[in-house]
């Protein structure tokens, strides 16, 4: 083992306290969690970078080491389990490593490559555009870090996040993953219903950024009207998410099956979650969707964390606020059309 294969150790245990991230959602203090795992997530990747001698990290390794590790092992203290014992176990591990078999080693590394190369621009090329991802690796992780509690709670209360909605007899009742995401249209539910109700790629699209679904294949074309035709749903249905045969049928069938259905109020999307109008009086209306996912510890979940927090989820967000803003933009209009008309 070397320097290199230390700090790369180190990157692999940040990346591994994204699933400790999604495992104690809801568990403590969340303000207090939350700002643990920020801490011992950038912090191990800062000192991961620092050990494959970034500049701006090289000389703070120490400090950032003592911070990382402190944050982890209080947040692996408080996670019951398996998995909590481990984290600490590999903290106590890699603390060791550094401090006592590497410390002379890489302090005396660092002075040298210092010495040698004190401009940066002396450095090779190859190496100078590693050190640049890595800044732009690490600013990436600790902006989705900070920013995640806005992409799992846009625009939601507490009340709303805690009430029992119509659909949740579909979603699990223990579930530690959670997103929740709701918006106000200033039109009636009954008039919200109709967008809802017609979504999907064969019919009305999903009022999100179908340009950008199709610049990945999916042949995604956005309604600007209620279609009568597309009205239609019942449990047991399919809503799909690409056309058939879509990446050569490599997936089956993409999309959706309904798991529940209120009409005019409630539709429940197995994978998805729960899209529910609570009317707030006859002229607004909040839509709120609900997902909730089991979230219990797994090698799986270890493994896959990494993809689905710094991937999946930021782009979850974004498409379903667009989703979320299209169903609000065209149910207002076609109801100050309706009011136009009227008066």
């Amino acid at each position: 083992m070397n320097r290199t294969i230390l700090g790369w150790l180190f990157i692999a245990h940040a990346l591994g306290h994204t699933a400790i991230g999604v495992w104690t959602a809801g568990t403590g203090v969340p303000v207090v969690t939350t700002a643990l795992w920020i801490i011992a997530l950038t912090g191990y990747v800062a000192v991961g970078l620092a050990l494959l001698r970034v500049p701006v990290l090289r000389d703070r390794w120490k400090a950032l080491l003592a911070l990382a590790t402190g944050a982890s092992m209080l947040i692996c203290i408080g996670f019951d389990g398996l998995f909590g014992v481990l984290g600490v176990a590999i903290d106590v591990l890699l603390l060791i490593l550094a401090a006592d078999l590497f410390q002379r080693r890489i302090d005396a590394e660092v002075a040298v490559a210092d010495v040698i190369g004190a401009q940066v621009s002396r450095h090779p090329r190859w190496m100078r555009a590693g050190w640049a991802l890595g800044v732009a690796a690490l600013a990436y992780v600790l902006v989705v870090a900070l920013f995640r509690p806005v992409f799992l709670r846009w625009g939601t209360t507490a009340q709303e996040r805690v009430a029992a909605l119509a659909g949740d007899e579909s979603l699990p009742a223990d579930a530690r993953y959670r997103v929740d995401h709701a918006i106000t249209i200033h039109a009636p539910a009954d008039s919200v219903w109709p967008w809802l109700a017609q979504i999907g790629q064969d019919r009305a699209g999903f009022y999100s950024y179908d340009w950008l679904e199709r610049a990945f294949g999916d042949h995604v074309h956005n309604a600007n009207r209620i279609h009568r035709e597309w009205q239609q749903r019942a449990p047991g249905d399919t809503v799909l998410a690409a056309q058939p045969g879509y990446l050569g049928g490599r997936f089956g069938t993409a999309g959706w099956r309904v798991a529940g259905l209120v009409p005019g109020r409630a539709l429940v999307l197995e994978n998805w979650g729960s899209f529910v109008l609570q009317p707030i009086d006859s002229a607004t209306t909040r839509l709120i969707v609900r997902t909730r996912g089991p979230g219990t510890p797994s090698v799986s979940g270890l493994v896959f964390s990494p993809f689905g927090v710094f991937v999946f989820e930021p782009a979850h967000f974004i498409m379903q606020r667009g989703m979320l803003r299209g169903i609000r933009d065209r149910a207002e209009r076609a109801a100050a059309t309706t009011e136009a008309g009227d008066g």
